[in-house]
């Protein structure tokens, strides 16, 4: 299915692209998009889809429920939060608000779910089902997703299946990758405080040195990781800050650590909480020092279903070609609170290609002269539109069986 299958492209292009950029101007920080969700609303409101707002702060979902027939709800999720950076780029839909700017595509991805329902509203006498637009606050800070969750976006009815789909300037436009099994990883901080005993410089054994506690705890976790972890799985706990002493001759009486840990399994997960913890205590025990440890728990790891990903290779290959997708190898170390969906329902979340070589200098994510090549919104739009679809034959194959 096509967008020309379904409307004017000329038109419908030219509305996304100027929806895009009115996003783009006015770039919101997390726990802040009461402007950006105005605008998804004034959006829907126009295409006359029902919607609910207010979720979890500035949350939207939207929903189009199929005429032509039972079949699944299939939810699919854009997160709309930008980032705390001053855009460099110089085009005339640049950030307007200072130190603000949508560097990591998400007005990209509130844009796509809009053309979506604004094609699933043409096509929904045909679709045999409901899908649920979710538009997502907080995905850079306290992780929008869990408390869109617990609000109950996948309820009432019960969401079957999730999408989701990032940009990526790796990938040329007109491109995607999609990730088997473990995408990315699950993180949790951690604190470690230290209580030892202060003494002159000159006197270490009258005192407890916090700092030398620290740096055995420091040493002793990463040697546990390469010596504890399979080398076919993966574990990373960096230490980022530490704070200590007022003094260069005095001996410090108390230490602050600030850390995070990422896996990919989940039964990982908790063995390095436990480990990192008993080596904490361990250490400060056999120095003679007390000791503080306190996790608190992020995001979880973001593990795609399977069956639902060769559905969206398939659905890729189709769309773009078989040679535009790229099964992605390796997992990644980073963290994406669509994972809180894919634990709760089978899942698919892949990465859009946006760069074109008239951007120029090809930029990661995060990064003040990020920007798309507007190309890979309509490729998003009708990549997420047949993945719709296909999902419902399949789903329809299954219970006819």
């Amino acid at each position: 299915m096509k967008i020309s299958d379904l409307t004017d492209e000329k038109v419908f292009k030219e509305k996304i692209i100027k929806q895009r950029r009115k996003l783009h101007r006015c770039p919101e920080l997390s726990e802040e998009e009461a402007k950006t969700a105005d605008s998804i609303c004034a959006f829907l409101d126009d295409i006359n889809v029902p919607y609910k707002k207010n979720i979890a702060g500035h949350g939207v979902m939207a929903w189009i429920e199929g005429t032509a027939g039972p079949g699944p709800v299939i939810g699919v999720r854009g997160d709309m939060d930008a980032l705390p950076i001053e855009e460099e780029n110089d085009t005339e839909y640049r950030s307007q608000v200072p130190g603000v700017m949508h560097a990591c595509g998400h007005d990209a991805h509130v844009t796509i779910l809009l053309g979506l329902a604004e094609l699933l509203s043409i096509y929904k006498e045909k679709l045999k089902g409901t899908v649920k637009l979710i538009f997502q606050p907080a995905e850079e800070t306290i992780g929008g997703a869990d408390r869109m969750i617990k609000e109950g976006v996948l309820e009432a009815p019960d969401v079957d299946y999730m999408l989701g789909l990032h940009v990526e300037p790796q990938f040329d436009v007109g491109k995607v990758g999609i990730k088997y099994g473990k995408m990315y990883a699950a993180s949790d901080m951690i604190d470690v405080i230290i209580h030892g005993k202060s003494a002159h410089g000159a006197h270490p054994d009258q005192g407890v040195d916090v700092i030398c506690v620290a740096a055995e705890i420091i040493t002793a976790v990463q040697v546990m990781i390469a010596r504890e972890v399979s080398p076919l799985d993966s574990a990373v706990c960096t230490f980022g800050s530490i704070k200590a002493g007022t003094a260069r001759n005095q001996i410090a009486d108390r230490l602050e650590m600030e850390g995070i840990i990422r896996t990919l399994d989940p039964s990982s997960r908790m063995r390095m909480r436990k480990r990192v913890g008993e080596i904490c205590r361990l250490t400060a025990q056999k120095m003679g020092a007390d000791v503080e440890y306190i996790v608190h728990e992020s995001y979880s790891s973001l593990i795609n279903d399977n069956q639902i990903t060769a559905l969206v290779q398939e659905t890729a290959e189709e769309v773009l070609g078989k040679d535009n997708v790229v099964i992605e190898e390796f997992p990644d170390l980073g963290c994406e609170d669509f994972s809180f969906f894919a634990e709760k329902k089978p899942s698919c979340y892949f990465h859009l290609g946006c760069y074109d070589e008239k951007l120029g200098e090809r930029v990661d994510l995060h990064n003040s002269k990020f920007d798309i090549d507007e190309e890979c919104l309509f490729k998003g739009i009708e990549l997420q539109l047949n993945n719709i679809i296909k999902i419902c034959e399949k789903y329809k194959q299954e219970v006819d069986r």
